[in-house]
């Protein structure tokens, strides 16, 4: 399950400051570009998985000081490998730690430089029962996510090198050393020496504050990119964030490096960065402990962050959403974010709020309805409509939407009736939906992760209905079901009268890994040995929450065919001696050391029969359900597993990952044989009618 950085909304002091000070974002994330570095990332991977963190420093030895650039934090598998790192040499004693880190950072005869490595990294881990999967005993330890003060998902060498030193008692030692190479003008050491002062009692935090100060001021072109040494003293900001002394030093230079992460390719470090932040200016100005971020108290909405599996592995973050009295804000996230109604919605009502456009900062934000996404914008005179994925679009003209130099807010809106829906901008209805609409009635507000929109005086007006169940896999279209976690394909959805049918438009209809037809799900078999040993992966946009279920039924024609149940990175295996855990790793460049294939066995989390009561050549039903903080799991009626979630936060009681980390899946080990699915339906303890409170205040919190 995530570790860090899910979807997080709390009302707060420090959130007004938020919305006033902190710099608004201005161009679209960059994607899909390889770099050189690749390469050297997964010599790294391959020498971790040796268990040789020595290996691994040694490839980064000789190649990363002339490749690293700041593409290679956003766009290559670095990050991944860089957790990879951390990983393992957390399992190394501190002495251990100090003798490798040493040698790698400071000067020797051939690098006459102190070199720190700082990169945002993933921050999903697998439960610790895997362990056993890589051959270690589970451990705190195991599947450690790196962080830099209250900053996690972050690693920084120079940081686990000074942590091992004070652990050791060597810290002092070290800062001498460091002093001396200061006065020699050795590159970085003034970097390294600054952020020992952050550890141990007799740091000198005045040194810390004069710093970031003189980095905060310096004079650098607005449009110039941010730099790996600009990181590096992030992670310095992101240190001095767990001391009152440094806190305000540290907010203001975060800040500065926000507003510095505008365009080119920096531009995708700007959601790391604007978290990092937003914790800083928590640390600082609020009345509760920065990991308060982490939680969702809104009463009536759910968080969710679409990320793909190498997303996750290059660190793209979940996202961070604010609230202060009616306004939310989106903050910062993945590919995209989208905040969910806990309760679906049918019949005829109005969704209304109004959300912000305009200049050149990126506070484009908009809605989502029936599986697909929504976002009218006037600069460019374009309706833009985006699957559950949002990788599949279509455009239509839709000049309603005003736009200026600075924010201006748009009225949008959803408009459902019995017959159908429609997306609304300024009161002109500009895209027409149909029954597909009804397999996915979740209203919802989204944003790209880049973009920092505020909606406002968000209302639901009509007669809304809440359905009992809702049948997901009905109709032709796939709407909100989400396929590109290992880049698999479904057909394109179409807006009602404009197409008649989908094989006019894609008569390659066998070509989809994932299509719907008369009812059914059909995953598709891979011929090509590649393809075929890969897993598959179809998830439901809206996640699990306490007292909702799923239930399908699959056709069992060999061990190949069986869909198994998935919620968030667990996929529970349907096998005939009984469930086995497994967890979706996201592939070669999985930092948590997992094969593609792990499994783990968990005897006291089995419920019912030794042997699962399997049908061969016959429907099975398989129902998943969340109650009461464990997921349970049901084949053909009977109880076949029950389990915690992981415990995210801890407390009392515990903070449970609900989010993007228990979103529903429908999991394949291979795709070597066709499958079927059918009568997949979705059911809650969701209310007869919409609770008082939520048509009053929809943004009330607990």
């Amino acid at each position: 399950m995530k570790r860090s950085h899910t979807m997080c909304l709390r009302p707060c002091g420090f959130l007004l400051i938020m919305f006033a000070i902190v710099t608004w974002s201005s161009r679209s994330t960059c994607v899909g570009q390889d770099t050189a570095i690749e390469s050297v990332a997964t010599r790294v991977m391959l020498a971790l998985r040796d268990r040789d963190p020595e290996g691994a420093l040694e490839v980064l030895d000789k190649n990363i000081d002339q490749t690293l650039g700041i593409t290679d934090l956003v766009y290559s598998d670095l990050p991944s490998a860089a957790a990879g790192l951390h990983r393992s040499l957390a399992q190394v004693s501190s002495d251990g730690q100090y003798e490798l880190l040493e040698a790698w950072t400071l000067p020797n005869a051939k690098r006459n430089r102190v070199r720190v490595l700082s990169v945002p990294v993933p921050t999903d881990a697998p439960p610790r029962v895997f362990a056993r999967s890589i051959g270690e005993r589970p451990r705190e330890t195991t599947f450690v996510v790196a962080s830099v003060g209250h900053v996690q998902g972050f690693f920084c060498s120079g940081w686990m090198l000074l942590q091992a030193a004070n652990d050791l008692g060597q810290l002092a030692r070290l800062r001498i050393r460091l002093e001396e190479l200061e006065k020699q003008q050795v590159t970085g050491a003034k970097e390294l020496l600054v952020l020992s002062q952050l550890l141990g009692p007799r740091g000198d935090l005045a040194l810390v504050n004069s710093f970031l100060v003189s980095q905060s001021q310096t004079e650098i072109a607005a449009d110039s990119e941010l730099t790996p040494g600009d990181i590096n003293v992030a992670a310095i900001a992101a240190a001095a964030t767990l001391h009152e002394e440094t806190q305000a030093t540290a907010e203001a230079f975060l800040g500065s490096l926000v507003a510095r992460s505008g365009g080119g390719k920096s531009i995708g470090l700007r959601p790391f960065l604007r978290i990092a932040h937003a914790i800083a200016t928590q640390a600082y100005r609020g009345q509760s402990p920065p990991d308060t971020l982490l939680e969702n108290r809104l009463s009536y909405w759910v968080p969710v962050t679409i990320r793909t599996a190498k997303d996750i592995e290059r660190g793209h973050p979940s996202g961070l959403w604010l609230t202060h009295e009616n306004h939310i804000l989106h903050l910062a996230g993945g590919t995209a974010d989208v905040l969910f109604c806990r309760f679906p919605l049918v019949g005829s009502f109005d969704f209304i709020c109004e959300t912000q456009e305009g200049s050149s900062i990126g506070t484009d934000g908009g809605l989502v309805y029936g599986g697909l996404q929504f976002q009218a914008l006037g600069r460019t005179n374009e309706l833009t409509v985006w699957d559950a994925d949002a990788q599949q679009r279509l455009t239509k003209p839709s000049p309603f939407a005003r736009t200026d130099n600075q924010p201006v807010f748009n009225r949008v809106s959803i408009r459902s009736t019995d017959e159908g829906s429609q997306f609304e901008s300024n009161f002109h209805p500009v895209w027409f939906d149909g029954p597909p609409a009804q397999s996915s009635p979740w209203i919802g507000l989204r944003s790209s992760g880049a973009k920092r929109p505020v909606f406002r005086n968000l209302q639901v007006i009509g007669n809304p209905a809440i359905p009992k169940e809702i049948h997901i896999s009905s109709g032709d279209e796939l709407r909100g079901w989400q396929s590109t976690f290992y880049g698999e394909s479904q057909p394109m959805f179409r807006e009602t009268g404009t197409r008649d049918d989908v094989a006019e438009v894609h008569p390659g209809e066998q070509s989809f890994d994932w299509q719907l037809r008369d009812g059914e799900i059909i995953a598709s078999d891979r011929s090509q040995a590649d393809a075929s040993e890969h897993p598959g992966l179809l998830r439901y946009q809206r996640p699990l929450l306490d007292g909702d279920s799923i239930a399908y039924e699959f056709m069992f024609a060999g061990e190949s065919s069986v869909v198994h149940p998935a919620v968030g990175r667990l996929a529970f295996l349907l096998e005939s001696g009984g469930v086995r855990l497994r967890y979706l790793t996201t592939g070669a460049s999985e930092w948590s050391g997992l094969a593609i294939d792990n499994a783990a066995l968990e005897p006291l989390y089995r419920k019912g029969p030794r042997r699962l009561p399997l049908k061969e050549n016959d429907w099975n039903s398989v129902r998943t359900q969340i109650k009461g903080g464990d997921i349970l799991v049901h084949l053909n009626d009977q109880l076949i597993y029950q389990r915690p979630i992981e415990s995210r936060l801890g407390g009392e009681p515990p903070v449970w990952e609900l989010g993007s980390g228990t979103q529903f899946g429908l999991y394949r080990a291979t795709r070597t044989t066709a499958s079927r699915i059918r009568n997949v339906v979705m059911t809650g303890e969701w209310p007869d009618s919409l609770p008082e409170e939520f048509i009053s205040n929809p943004v009330a919190y607990r």
